[in-house]
């Protein structure tokens, strides 16, 4: 079995600025999502979703009794692709800094968190995938997954203020 092609995958955290309704920050994030994915779309990213959670999913999440603490963010991004330079191509893009503008009245991104990850699926449309014969992870090892390179300079900050 051949390795799987390793997927990045940034995803960021957000909340709704105070005084902004779950309704209407939903309408905004559906409206803001389709305008980004036909930018998106140009510079050929692999999958590009975003996961919306409301008081009532979070009172759900809370009545379950995990051990775990609840994540109370509005919203969830989550751009996925094969390398750094996808990422910093679409960053880059006058449309995509002029929407990152338009979202200002709606989001508190002084709270906002990010990751960059890549990401192990082993379980798809419902069935077992990337485990070998042997019963082990087809990925490859984690000093290969880990070494991700980013650009020769540093990057500039994609939106101006």
């Amino acid at each position: 079995m051949a390795k799987p092609e390793r997927v990045l995958r940034m995803s960021g955290s957000y909340y709704r600025k105070e005084g902004v309704s779950e309704e209407e920050f939903h309408r905004f994030s559906r409206y803001h999502a389709v305008k980004c994915a036909k930018i998106h779309e140009k510079y050929g990213l692999l999958k590009y979703q975003i996961a919306c959670s409301s008081s009532a999913t979070q009172a759900l999440a809370t009545s379950m009794k995990t051990p775990y603490q609840v994540n109370t963010h509005d919203l969830e991004i989550e751009y996925y692709f094969k390398d750094i330079a996808t990422l910093l191509a679409l960053s880059a893009d006058p449309q995509f800094k002029e929407l990152h503008l338009e979202s200002e009245p709606y989001v508190a991104h002084d709270t906002a968190k990010v990751a960059l990850t890549w990401i192990e699926t082993y379980v798809e449309n419902g069935k077992a995938v990337h485990i070998d014969s042997g019963g082990q992870s087809a990925y490859a090892a984690f000093s290969e997954l880990a070494n991700i390179k980013g650009p020769e300079k540093p990057v500039e900050k994609y939106y101006e203020e």
